[in-house]
């Protein structure tokens, strides 16, 4: 992962993008309506408080892990959970 001028953090670009493949959310799955909500959600990514946190969930936690507690400091963690829960039974749109 690169990182931030400004900080030595990883570029939140990258940790959303992570994140969101990490929990197996499939954009090209989500309804309009759906994807307006995730695009919303990665534009308030690069604000996130705690990016060095996600980082290090995501290096040092196991994939599919039940006991990631990137849901204690994300704000969006649920949002992108449920949205994830939706692309599993929702067709791939063309």
């Amino acid at each position: 992962m690169s990182t931030n001028d400004e900080a030595d953090t990883p570029c939140s670009a990258e940790l959303f993008d992570a994140r969101v493949a990490r929990i197996g959310l499939r954009p090209d799955r989500l309804k309009p309506e759906q994807l307006e909500k995730f695009r919303a959600i990665q534009r308030n990514c690069p604000a996130c408080r705690d990016p060095a946190r996600c980082a290090a969930g995501l290096v040092f936690t196991a994939p599919k892990e039940e006991l990631e507690d990137w849901d204690d400091y994300c704000p969006n963690a649920a949002k992108l959970r449920i949205l994830a829960a939706l692309t599993m039974f929702q067709p791939e749109t063309e």
